[in-house]
């Protein structure tokens, strides 16, 4: 099967194809932007693109949307976390995570759709804590993987090799059931 990944990000398509091989699945990447409404959950958010962009483009897409979230705040960052990072940075993620709880998740949700379909959803989620402090590396593309340690894990994210992180992550688990749901 031949499907379209909208992304603008090559990393993430690479990351995806990847999982995706496996089910025997021809990914291709179709690099433009579209619109979110933030005011959505993750899941709504997947749901809404790969319908419109399904039914704009005639053929079969895929597109994801992950947050990030406190648990010491209802539903925060979310799908806001790119733009939380850019405006408070590291410091300001400290300040508000003093004195809370740590605790914290990822989550993916992927939005799988046909023209003339309904989108279908498949989630992915890994939970764990934000640690207090880091000297912390350039923030990159991923800079909450710089303070997130997994459940059951003693490291941060970013010092997992790619292979230990693609067998754990919210992203792997969502894909891999979008993979599972393709192959029936």
């Amino acid at each position: 099967m031949k499907l379209t990944f909208v992304t603008t990000n090559r990393a993430k398509f690479d990351e995806v194809k990847g999982f995706l091989k496996s089910y025997n699945i021809e990914l291709e990447q179709l690099d433009i932007s579209y619109e979110e409404d933030h005011d959505k959950t993750i899941s709504e958010i997947a749901a809404n693109a790969s319908s419109t962009l399904a039914n704009r483009f005639k053929k079969p897409v895929v597109v994801d949307d992950t947050g990030v979230f406190f648990c010491a705040y209802k539903n925060f960052p979310g799908p806001l976390a790119k733009f939380v990072f850019q405006n408070i940075g590291y410091k300001g993620i400290f300040k508000l995570l003093k004195n809370e709880s740590r605790e914290g998740y990822f989550e993916t949700a992927v939005g799988f759709c046909r023209p003339g379909e309904k989108p279908q959803v498949f989630y992915g989620r890994l939970e764990g804590c934000f640690i207090e402090k880091k000297k912390l590396k350039d923030p990159g593309h991923l800079p909450y993987m710089q303070i997130f340690i997994p459940k059951g894990f003693s490291k941060t994210i970013d010092n997992f090799s790619s292979e230990e992180k693609n067998q754990i992550s919210h992203r792997s688990q969502a894909f891999r059931q979008l993979g599972e749901y393709l192959s029936k």
